[in-house]
């Protein structure tokens, strides 16, 4: 392998990790992100306490939602599949659409200061939500293809080579 395709690789490589580790916490981020600026156009409200209420609105949906998945803590959240999440992450058009439209409605409907943290709340709420059912609509796809068995092993296969080797990295 020369220099130019041992770099492309190792790019290539990079950039694979990168949108697997980042993919569902960037659609988080466009969406809060996203919400806090309708609020701040639609729902104004002087001073800054309120954007403490919108902190505190997401950490409760956060939380909220590990302890129901984990089943009060107790069981581990396991990991997708990349080829699963690349695919989850690439419907996210969805994710974030509905919990910026969610967003939007606190702030046009609700307004003041109490839609900051029920639209951090409820955008939390949404977009986890719908981004777990374009996992899950992404896991059946994947289950459901031909090749789809052999495609997760081989990406098993694959991370584990990337994992056990550094270098590669």
């Amino acid at each position: 392998m020369g220099h130019r395709d041992g770099t492309v690789g190792r790019l290539a490589h990079g950039v694979r990790a990168s949108l697997r580790n980042n993919g569902q916490a960037y659609g988080y981020s466009v969406s809060i992100t996203v919400a806090g600026a309708l609020l701040n156009t639609e729902a104004k409200v002087p001073g800054s306490v309120h954007l403490i209420y919108f902190a505190l609105g997401a950490v409760a949906a956060f939380s909220l939602l590990q302890a129901l998945a984990s089943a009060g803590f107790r069981k581990p959240l396991e990991p997708e599949p990349s080829t699963v999440t690349a695919l989850g992450v690439s419907l996210s058009v969805v994710s974030v659409g509905s919990s910026v439209l969610t967003a939007w409605g606190c702030a046009r409907f609700i307004g003041g200061v109490v839609a900051w943290p029920v639209a951090s709340f409820a955008v939390s709420v949404v977009y986890l939500t719908v981004a777990g059912l374009e996992l899950a609509l992404a896991e059946r796809a994947q289950a459901a293809s031909r090749h789809g068995g052999e495609v997760e092993e081989r990406t098993a296969e694959e991370e584990a080579e990337h994992h056990d080797d550094p270098a590669q990295e």
